[in-house]
């Protein structure tokens, strides 16, 4: 899955579409079934994970920048 330029909000779709794939992962009984759910998600957190990372870098770069904004007004 392609994830760059992806919305905020995606975040919250890659969660809860992982969420949903473990849920019909757990209920489905066909071993095949089960194959193809399981890479789907595989890939759907691994597209999470880097956009979590973006999103941790980007929290991070905003806090160190507020912090040096609140140091330069001392």
């Amino acid at each position: 899955m392609d994830i760059k330029g992806t919305p905020h909000h995606s975040i919250k779709l890659f969660r809860y579409r992982v969420h949903c794939l473990a849920k019909e992962l757990w209920k489905e009984k066909d071993p095949v079934c089960r194959v193809n759910l399981t890479l789907q998600l595989a890939d759907a957190v691994t597209s999470l994970a880097r956009l979590e990372v973006q999103e941790a870098k980007k929290c991070q770069h905003s806090s160190l920048s507020a912090s040096d904004s609140e140091f330069n007004e001392l």
